[in-house]
């Protein structure tokens, strides 16, 4: 069981926890499972690869994920095959689940797509293989047979009874070193904590509705896990690791009011922070009252446009009235708020996207950010796209990671517009209430010797002064983000004033060079990439700044 490489060692990433709880399938079932986590080790996925196949006897590699992560996946099955060309493949995860054809045939490293959920398809699949059996009656599979005609598989009808399911393996890929990352500067969310071990937990799959831009597999329902269930993986992670901060993944978790009212009795005794995804149409004021003596911090919302015309386009079965309703209410119970405008629907025009704006303008109070929509195969708007010739490659679109498409009516100049307005809103993090950085000082050093901070914040909405303790610069742009630690609110904090002592010469220069891009396309991503690869260079001594050259 193989995690793409997402990152370099000591960089934040995303845990899979779909392959993770396959791998404790298989262990179930006692097969003769090895992990790797490349994402905890220096060195290329291929030197690590290819020790581990060699070192283990590998004879069968299963990998897998979203569809974004198409790069990282395949880098893993390229590197497999070059080492052992023999070696059986297995991927799973929404690269195959929502385009299995597509992928499979964009993708010739692999032998077997897992489509749908893998639990009970990978045991079937192992037992073939070992013995050397058809896999044609195997539900939930793609693959190319012998002739090399492409096959898939009946589908096969998701795990009803979840709590059958066992528990991620957390041990398998190191979640002793996965939870070393968090510092509260690593995510606006963790910054409510000066010392952060979070836990995941999903307690439900799917969700009851079918938004437009999502995409679910047609046979599968939302199922939810029995509550004792999720308190036995709870105390799991309380016991194991320690944790004080849970983030639960579900796509919906106020579906069953009188469960949320059950879970939120539960959690209290633990005494965690605790986030989670609400519907905006199913919170009253007694409901956020009581998460937030739960422990909840933050709620995230599906808001998505604040036109009613969006809304129903997006088959959200929301209004905006319900979502001015949802915010106000939560920004009164001091709950942080996480939620999106997405522009670009197919009937968006200049005037619903000036509605939404206008809107977000006047409330910086929410902290909503500003992003534009993504075609994801094969949601309703990737039909769309497909059927209107707008996506004319689809493994080439999926090899892009997804790019932007004109979905509107609006012509594609005034799209541009807008995408490059949108893209400089969310990077510049502007629209959020300020905080004023009162002090900094340098307290400590990361492993890699990165300056770790105390900072003393002063929220311009309730003028609460908090500390922030164990921070460290994440980004070169010119603003941050954090969450009051009194009202809840978000904040823009100016990177140069929290951390000033890292605005050496050294840094300066990317800075100069900054303030003198003319255009503003793409500049902090930029910005960051110039910042990230002259310190990579530093570390490895291979240049030096100095003041003469500024």
């Amino acid at each position: 069981m193989v995690f793409p490489k997402y990152v370099e060692k000591g960089g934040m990433y995303d845990f899979n926890f779909g392959l993770s709880i396959i791998s404790a399938c298989m262990k179930q079932h006692r097969y003769n499972v090895f992990c790797l986590n490349p994402n905890h080790y220096d060195g290329s996925i291929e030197q690590q690869l290819s020790d581990f196949i060699t070192k283990n006897q590998i004879d069968v590699v299963c990998t897998g994920g979203m569809s974004v992560h198409f790069s990282e996946i395949n880098k893993v099955l390229e590197t497999a095959k070059k080492v052992k060309p023999n070696i059986i493949t297995i991927v799973g995860g929404a690269i195959i689940t929502s385009n299995p054809k597509v992928t499979c045939w964009g993708i010739k490293q692999i032998d077997y797509g897992v489509v749908g959920e893998g639990e009970e398809t990978i045991i079937e699949l192992a037992d073939a293989l070992i013995h050397k059996k058809d896999v044609y009656s195997i539900k939930g599979l793609a693959y190319f047979n012998k002739e090399n005609e492409y096959i898939i598989t009946e589908d096969r009808i998701p795990v009803a009874n979840l709590d059958k399911i066992p528990f991620p393996d957390y041990e398998g890929f190191e979640y002793d070193e996965y939870i070393k990352l968090f510092y509260p500067s690593e995510n606006h969310f963790f910054s409510i904590m000066d010392n952060v071990r979070s836990g995941y937990i999903m307690a439900s799959r799917s969700c009851p509705f079918a938004c437009t831009f999502c995409y679910h597999h047609p046979l599968s329902k939302y199922r939810q896990r029995s509550l004792d269930d999720v308190f036995q993986e709870i105390d799991y992670l309380v016991n194991k690791y320690n944790i004080n901060f849970l983030n639960i993944i579900d796509e919906l978790f106020s579906h069953d009011k009188k469960r949320m009212y059950e879970f939120a009795f539960r959690i209290k005794k633990y005494n965690i922070k605790w986030w989670t995804n609400l519907r905006v149409s199913d919170v009253d004021k007694e409901v956020l009252e009581t998460l937030k003596d739960s422990g909840i911090f933050m709620v995230s919302y599906g808001i998505e446009s604040m036109s009613d015309k969006i809304l129903k386009s997006m088959k959200k079965h929301i209004t905006k009235s319900q979502i001015e309703n949802a915010l106000k209410l939560t920004y009164e119970a001091k709950i942080n708020i996480q939620g999106n405008i997405i522009l670009g629907d197919p009937e968006e025009t200049e005037e619903t996207v000036k509605e939404s704006i206008d809107w977000l303008v006047d409330h910086p109070e929410y902290g909503i950010n500003l992003v534009m929509i993504r075609t994801y195969p094969f949601s309703t708007i990737y039909k769309y796209a497909l059927s209107k010739g707008l996506i004319k490659d689809e493994f080439k679109h999926m090899v892009d990671k997804f790019p932007l498409i004109n979905l509107t009516q609006m012509s594609d100049e005034k799209y541009q517009e807008i995408s490059i307005f949108t893209e400089n809103f969310a990077e510049e993090t502007q629209n959020f209430l300020s905080g004023k950085v009162l002090n900094s000082v340098i307290t400590s050093l990361t492993p890699d010797k990165e300056n770790i901070y105390s900072i003393r914040i002063k929220c311009l909405s309730c003028n609460a002064v908090s500390e922030y303790k164990n921070m460290v610069q994440k980004s070169f742009i010119t603003y941050f983000k954090v969450i009051c630690r009194n009202c809840y609110v978000h904040l823009q904090i100016e990177n140069e004033q929290a951390y000033r002592q890292n605005y050496t010469v050294y840094d300066r220069v990317i800075s100069i060079i900054v303030k003198n891009l003319k255009s503003r396309v793409n500049r902090n991503r930029v910005i960051n990439y110039m910042y990230y690869t002259l310190k990579n260079l530093k570390k490895r001594k291979l240049i030096v700044v100095s003041e003469k050259y500024v």
